[in-house]
């Protein structure tokens, strides 16, 4: 039997809360150099103020994040791209460990509301977002992805009666 197998790969939109730590970062940057610069006119609190405004751009949650879904013969893989060259596989599911996969405004999914989300999607808000809903270790939980049609109908093939759209 042939493997069913589909990469999704999607930009997506920096959280709220990146974009704030990000800004936040910036502010430090800045105030940092003022400091050493207008309030304590000092060269080697200026050069101090360098070196740490350089650990923290290298340290800055980066504003580039992309997520891959990967699915592998039923097997459904949720991984982060960070600025285009870290990877990490965020979540692993089977679908047979799915109850249901719905658009996120389907009623179906209303009995499932209390369940902690976890968001791969692209963030925004024109595109079509699902929830799958997920058994696990730890409980139930809700897991929210933008998928293509490739995904949706291997997802079909695989476990027709839990993916609804």
């Amino acid at each position: 039997m042939e493997e069913l197998y589909s990469e999704t790969y999607l930009k997506a939109k920096p959280s709220p809360k990146r974009t704030m730590a990000r800004i936040g970062f910036i502010v430090l940057c800045v105030a940092l150099v003022y400091i050493a610069v207008f309030v304590m006119q000092s060269t080697p609190m200026l050069f101090f103020a360098v070196v740490i405004d350089g650990f923290i751009v290298y340290f800055m949650p980066s504003g580039n994040i992309a997520y891959e879904y990967v699915f592998v013969d039923g097997q459904i893989d949720f991984d982060i791209i960070i600025a285009g060259n870290k990877r990490k596989t965020k979540k692993r599911t089977d679908l047979e460990k799915v109850d249901i996969i719905a658009p996120e405004d389907s009623p179906s999914l209303n009995q499932y509301q209390n369940l902690p989300l976890s968001d791969f999607s692209s963030g925004i808000k024109s595109d079509k977002h699902f929830i799958a809903v997920s058994r696990s270790d730890s409980g139930q939980e809700r897991i929210k992805f933008t998928p293509d049609e490739k995904l949706i109908e291997n997802m079909k093939f695989k476990g027709r009666s839990k993916i609804q759209c």
